[in-house]
């Protein structure tokens, strides 16, 4: 059994496809089919049940969690081998849209500039898909907007800031505000979930939303008066200062969100992520709340 085979297998269970697993690996379709093949034969045990898409099987579920474990001692010997002094090599982060969209940009050129020897790349997801990679040890780091409870990651509080609602500049109160659309992810994202749990508290029954999985296209969807919308403060402050949108608290409740950054404390520290640790801990940003 070789490593390369381990990965690929990891890869077919994880992407539950042969054909997503050949594209994420760079690899052609055969050769990906072919090697799965080579390992159940060398196993002498079925892996997958091929029914519309790979389904792991017992002994292929128990094999993934071995493999999990051997790739990522090999990850880290290697990385350990080939770590230095100066950063370099690569350091996958993630980020909610929200937080790629607000805080993350000016930190990431300021650490690239500081170690340009480093392979920054940044992945945009949910928190729920962010997670799940930081548990494969898929991503050394990922700034989420969810508290974190699970004893196996380790989460760092970055920043909190409210959540205000927004219109335009003539809507007088808050009753005003919410007959119009909201503008608003889709549902299962966090701000969302909030909003609606806030209308039932006042009893608002019926809103109509407008899926808009972009901040900065609902807040200007909002400045051209297509409806409301639910954002970190941050996000609409200068606008606010210039009188193009108007922002509310919510009455007698205000709601804040909660920024973490989520890693996995089995993975080996590089100096690259050790050097990032330490400049986002030393950013403006941190531990500060947004009102």
């Amino acid at each position: 059994m070789e490593s390369q085979e381990l990965r690929i297998f990891r890869a077919v269970a994880y992407e539950g496809s042969i054909t997503k697993a050949a594209q994420t690996l760079g690899y052609v379709q055969s050769n990906v089919t072919a090697r799965v093949q080579q390992l159940e034969a060398e196993l002498d045990t079925q892996l997958f049940y091929r029914h519309r898409g790979m389904i792991l099987t017992p002994a292929g579920q128990k094999l993934l969690a071995y493999a999990d474990q051997v790739i990522r001692l090999l990850d880290e010997a290697q990385a350990a081998l080939h770590d230095s002094l100066e950063p370099s090599g690569p350091l996958s982060l993630g980020a909610n849209p929200a937080v790629s969209v607000l805080h993350l940009p000016e930190l990431l050129a300021h650490y690239h500039k500081l170690y340009p020897k480093v392979e920054l790349s940044l992945t945009t997801q949910t928190s729920e898909e962010l997670l799940q990679k930081i548990r494969q040890f898929q991503l050394d780091g990922a700034f989420i907007k969810m508290s974190v409870r699970e004893e196996q990651l380790a989460a760092e509080l970055i920043y909190e800031e409210e959540l205000v609602l927004i219109t335009q500049p003539d809507i007088r109160d808050v009753q005003e505000v919410c007959k119009q659309p909201f503008l608003m992810n889709t549902a299962g994202c966090p701000h969302r979930e909030e909003l609606e749990t806030w209308f039932k508290s006042i009893g608002q029954g019926s809103v109509r939303y407008l899926e808009f999985n972009h901040l900065d296209a609902t807040i200007q969807g909002v400045v051209s008066g297509l409806g409301a919308s639910f954002v970190p403060k941050s996000a609409i402050q200068k606008l606010e200062e210039s009188g193009v949108l108007r922002s509310f608290s919510l009455p007698s409740q205000p709601a804040f969100t909660q920024i973490y950054f989520v890693r996995n404390p089995n993975s080996f520290v590089t100096s690259a992520l050790d050097k990032f640790l330490e400049l986002l801990r030393k950013n403006p940003l941190y531990g500060k709340k947004f009102t």
